[in-house]
């Protein structure tokens, strides 16, 4: 997306002060696919390789695919240390990899950029292979602030609210942030040859008040425990799913 590119916005800088939910993140990639062999991954809009460098050291190929040329060359330097790493310019839409190439896909916080994402579902499914997995993230409609607010005000939970934002640094213009809900993410991947393997319930204490307030190893700790633990309530702002990939004799 072309603010990604804008000279006025740094996505590196928008981490600065973020550890917490960067360390929930890397947790839930532990709880998801420490275990898994993995020889060839993908991470699909990674951007600088933020959590590129956690694949490369779980698996012996991972593939950046970005479509930004200023992140891309940022991953250069960030990624400089794992020779394991391959950047390659490509979207969630048409990552340019090979069908049923790589054993697993990473998509964190892409698809709130997608109103409609089926498509880019479907691309992911091509280049996976047979019971491949998918670990996907999204920002979730009806977490426990959200359901709250649905309660006082009468407004019910949209399966997709889409909002508009000006990111940080940049003085003009906005960028789409839609968040979904899990149980619609759940059925597209199904209908889309996917099952649905564990689902993270993560960043659940990402409110400023929480992280101002809590010692970040304490909130670390309880992270690790809600993450799995809350997820039947759907409690935290940020979802993640790990799917796994059908063997059809007929893909989609």
């Amino acid at each position: 997306m072309a603010f990604y590119d804008d000279t006025q916005y740094s996505y590196d800088l928008f981490w600065e002060g973020r550890e917490y939910e960067h360390h929930s993140e890397v947790m839930a990639l532990e709880k998801l696919l420490g275990d898994k062999k993995l020889n060839v991954v993908a991470d699909i809009g990674g951007g600088y390789g933020r959590l590129t460098r956690w694949l490369a050291g779980h698996s012996q190929k991972v593939y950046l695919v970005e479509p930004s040329a200023k992140m891309r060359s940022l991953a250069k330097t960030h990624l400089a240390k794992y020779p394991q790493a391959v950047i390659r310019p490509g979207s969630v839409g048409d990552t340019n990899l090979p069908p049923k190439s790589v054993d697993a896909i990473l998509l964190v916080r892409v698809l709130h950029h997608l109103p409609a994402p089926a498509s880019a579902i479907i691309e992911l499914r091509r280049i996976l292979k047979p019971h491949g997995y998918l670990v996907l993230e999204f920002a979730n409609s009806a977490h426990f602030l959200q359901r709250l607010k649905s309660w006082l005000t009468g407004k019910p939970i949209l399966p997709t609210a889409t909002e508009r934002r000006s990111p940080q640094h940049i003085a003009q213009g906005t960028i789409p942030f839609v968040n979904h809900h899990p149980l619609t993410v759940q059925k597209l991947l199904k209908r889309q040859g996917f099952a649905i393997v564990k689902v993270l319930s993560v960043s659940n204490f990402r409110h400023h008040i929480f992280k101002k307030l809590v010692p970040f190893r304490t909130l670390i700790s309880l992270e690790s425990w809600c993450q799995e633990n809350l997820t039947g309530l759907y409690f935290g702002p940020s979802i993640f799913v790990l799917a796994q990939r059908l063997d059809r004799s007929v893909d989609l």
